[in-house]
């Protein structure tokens, strides 16, 4: 039973990040297929092209709020079937299926977005200062660049150092390191594009004056 327990949890986990919130909110907000602008991608950055500060507002607190739950459910099942000690493995993997979700969803042929948001809610139901530090973080490095990937690169990057920062001072468990290194790996390979756009100076800057 704690096994179905655990299958569940990150099943679900999954299915929530496959929530195409950025879809949603770009039809919403000013009736455009987000996939047919910009990166074609479903997150903050591509919403924000698509459809305004409304759009990606919307998005970012969809994207937020999946891996928030996604953890948060995790924590409830393995509550009411501990598995030994392994909750909080369970709540890594939830948090990794919630982004895996994100970045290829099953609901749009397994397309999706670079998941730094959604993994931004999942450090935030993991530990809120260190969800905080990284999003500082990455705030720093897109004013600084005017680029929103190497926002999420610093973010994609950072989130390990500070989760194992906060494990050592047993703020969280070691177990939630995997996930930093797991995302992390996860929104680089989203952004390999981006990455080769950038070491040949054509990345497109982040425009603020929508």
């Amino acid at each position: 039973m704690t096994l179905i327990y655990a299958v569940a949890a990150i099943a679900i986990a999954y299915l929530l990040g496959s929530l195409p919130i950025g879809v949603f909110a770009a039809r919403l907000v000013k009736g455009v297929e987000i996939r047919e602008v910009g990166s074609g991608r479903t997150g903050t950055t591509n919403a924000y092209r698509a459809a305004g500060p409304w759009g990606a507002a919307i998005t970012s607190a969809g994207d937020i709020l999946k891996g928030i739950i996604a953890v948060w459910l995790a924590r409830f099942l393995m509550a009411l079937a501990p598995l030994n000690g392994w909750s909080p493995w369970i709540m890594t993997l939830a948090g990794v299926a919630a982004v895996v979700g994100h970045n290829y969803s099953i609901f749009l042929g397994f397309k999706g977005g670079a998941g730094t948001v959604t993994t931004i809610g999942v450090l935030s139901a993991m530990n809120p200062w260190v969800a905080v530090a990284v999003t500082v973080v990455g705030v720093a490095a897109i004013a600084i660049s005017r680029m929103a990937s190497i926002g999420s690169i610093t973010v994609a990057v950072s989130m390990s150092f500070a989760l194992v920062v906060s494990a050592a001072l047993h703020a969280t468990p070691w177990a939630y390191v995997p996930f930093g290194v797991a995302a992390g790996a996860l929104t680089i390979l989203a952004l390999r594009p981006n990455i080769h756009r950038i070491l040949t100076r054509q990345e497109r800057e982040l425009k603020t004056n929508y």
